[in-house]
């Protein structure tokens, strides 16, 4: 079991959805430092965060993942501001696949970019003491998405960085665990689904069944599923990837067709 107390911890994400109902539940913890990060601030909502655990020192560092240099200076704002990372979170997620560059560098490059950033103070062999990643992937970053092709696209290859990060060597020498956690449909995925679908329908035709397969699906809302993120977190098991489906957590063992 991962012990959170005295942990120094960053979120990368929206003010909304799965993310911030995480930044809920782990402010809650016995942790030092909750530091999140997003592209605008959202003060009600941090206040709301530091409401629930007066001993957590809660910041806001402003980021835009789609903007390297953006991603560098917000690292250097979260070392100045705890020293070095325990745990990051990494939850930046967006649905509009009609901008394919913003689509990948959000979901994807982004991710990445955070990760190797933030990556040199988690090290146990640099500036760090070990820790664990969490990305927030899809269950489309497992299965093919057609409603949604590029944003499932940039999720397969979020599912693939952390893999490839997880790798045992790494693991024994950073001391940092990968875990990639891929949420079903949410309630708050399907509005963004459906505010883009018109102009999707437009730019990709013959996808009218796949949208109304979409918003008839079965959801869980983002209050289940953090609840299932805390529990893999706890858990900190290197290579880790579970799907968290309608309120229920699967761990997912893909099939590994090369070891080298």
């Amino acid at each position: 079991m991962f012990n959170f107390t005295g942990k120094n911890v960053v979120y990368v994400g929206d003010f909304n959805g799965v993310g911030l109902q995480v930044c809920y539940a782990v402010v809650q913890k016995p942790i030092k430092n909750l530091v999140v990060c997003s592209r605008t601030e959202n003060v009600e909502v941090l206040k709301k965060i530091q409401s629930l655990n007066s001993t957590v020192k809660v910041t806001f560092v402003q980021v835009n993942v789609a903007d390297r240099t953006s991603v560098d200076h917000a690292v250097k704002e979260i070392v100045q501001a705890v020293g070095h990372v325990d745990v990051l979170v990494n939850g930046t997620s967006v649905l509009a696949d009609k901008d394919v560059d913003t689509t990948v560098a959000v979901n994807l490059t982004g991710v990445i970019n955070t990760t190797l950033g933030l990556l040199p103070f988690m090290d146990k062999t640099q500036s760090g003491q070990g820790g664990v990643v969490v990305n927030v992937a899809s269950v489309y970053g497992l299965e093919p998405g057609p409603a949604f092709s590029v944003y499932t696209a940039a999720k397969h290859g979020v599912v693939g960085f952390a893999r490839s990060m997880a790798n045992d060597a790494l693991y024994k020498k950073t001391g940092v665990a990968f875990v990639c956690i891929c949420p079903g449909l949410t309630t708050a995925e399907v509005m963004v689904n459906k505010r883009d679908q018109n102009n999707w329908l437009k730019w990709v035709p013959h996808t009218d069944d796949l949208w109304n397969a979409v918003t008839q699906s079965k959801t869980q809302t983002p209050e289940e599923c953090a609840v299932n993120v805390v529990n893999v977190m706890d858990q900190m098991k290197n290579g880790g990837i579970y799907i968290c489906q309608q309120g229920n957590v699967k761990e997912v063992v893909p099939t590994v067709y090369c070891t080298i």
